[in-house]
């Protein structure tokens, strides 16, 4: 034999790969991209319970099983990562996309999380009920409802 490998940690190892990830916000939410290269689409399973966002995977050897293997240096097997979102995101419309060994999963702003305008109005709050009853005479700030004069 010209090389020969041994990885007694193999099944373990290839049981808890790291999975490479960047999370970035845009303008209309949250973007999760995940590197899963070699994985088949069909594969990918991505379970959203509660504010928990798991996404598992798996991949299996494409070596022959009547092969010789020389080296084995890629990881097979499952992978699996939680993910934790925020309230202010809207887990029921997330999208997700697997392309060229990357997944992008794309999870929107809540629109109750999201900035707006608030109209102010003019002249729609309702009038303080003041009347001459109810006014100290002995305050000589207090106006006198009838006339809009001081006291």
């Amino acid at each position: 034999m010209l090389f020969t490998t041994t990885d007694p940690f193999r099944q373990l190892t290839s049981l808890t790969q790291r999975l490479d990830y960047d999370v970035f916000r845009s303008e209309d939410g949250v973007i999760l991209s995940i590197d899963i290269p070699g994985i088949d689409p069909s594969t990918v399973e991505l379970t959203v319970e509660g504010r928990s966002l798991e996404l598992s995977a798996s991949r299996q050897s494409s070596i022959p099983d009547d092969a010789q293997v020389v080296v084995r240096n890629r990881r097979n097997g499952s992978v699996n990562q939680t993910f934790q979102l925020s309230e202010r995101l809207d887990s029921d419309k997330l999208t997700a996309d697997y392309n060229f060994g990357v997944l992008t999963v794309t999870i929107p702003v809540a629109e109750s999380a999201k900035p707006r305008k608030v109209e102010v109005g003019v002249g729609t709050a309702p009038a303080i009920d003041a009347t001459a009853s109810e006014a100290s005479t002995d305050d000589p700030s207090t106006i006198d409802p009838s006339t809009n004069e001081t006291a």
